[in-house]
C-alpha cells in the first residue's frame, strides 16, 4: 500500500480543525492528521499597561504634558489580528487521496500540494 501526503493552507486555525475532522470522520485510510501555524506568534495584550500623551494646553501656556496609563485587555484588538494560517498534512493511503484532496478544497484549503510516497509531485 503507498502513502503519500497532502498539504493544505487554511485562513484560520479553526478552518483547519474543521478541515481535519471532517477528513478524519470521512475518510478510510488516514495514517496522520498534523496543523502548524504559520506566521509569528501574536503576543498576548491582557495585563500589560497602555500610554496616552495628552497634547499642551497652549490657552494657559502650559507647555507641560500629561500622560494617563491604563491596562489593556484583549478586547481592543480587532479579530483579524488574531487569526494566523495554518498549514494541515494529512498523510493517508493513495486511494484515499482524492477524497482528503476534495474535503480540503471544500473547507477552504489554498496552496494544496500533493507529495506520493516515491517523491512525485502532484497538484
Amino acid at each position: 500500500m503507498t502513502l503519500c501526503r497532502i498539504y493544505g493552507e487554511f485562513a484560520s486555525e479553526e478552518l483547519a480543525e474543521l478541515a481535519a475532522g471532517r477528513i478524519r470522520r470521512n475518510v478510510r485510510g488516514i495514517r496522520r492528521i498534523t496543523t502548524r501555524r504559520l506566521g509569528k506568534a501574536l503576543h498576548p495584550a491582557a495585563g500589560r499597561e497602555q500610554y496616552t500623551m495628552l497634547p499642551a494646553n497652549l490657552r494657559m501656556m502650559n507647555y507641560a504634558t500629561d500622560v494617563l496609563i491604563s491596562e489593556m485587555s484583549d478586547a481592543g484588538i480587532p479579530e483579524p489580528n488574531f487569526r494566523r494560517s495554518t498549514e494541515l498534512l494529512i498523510v493517508c493511503d493513495t486511494q484515499a487521496a482524492g477524497r482528503v484532496s476534495a474535503l480540503m478544497q471544500a473547507a477552504g484549503a489554498i496552496d494544496m500540494r500533493r507529495t506520493d510516497g516515491n517523491g512525485d509531485k502532484n497538484a
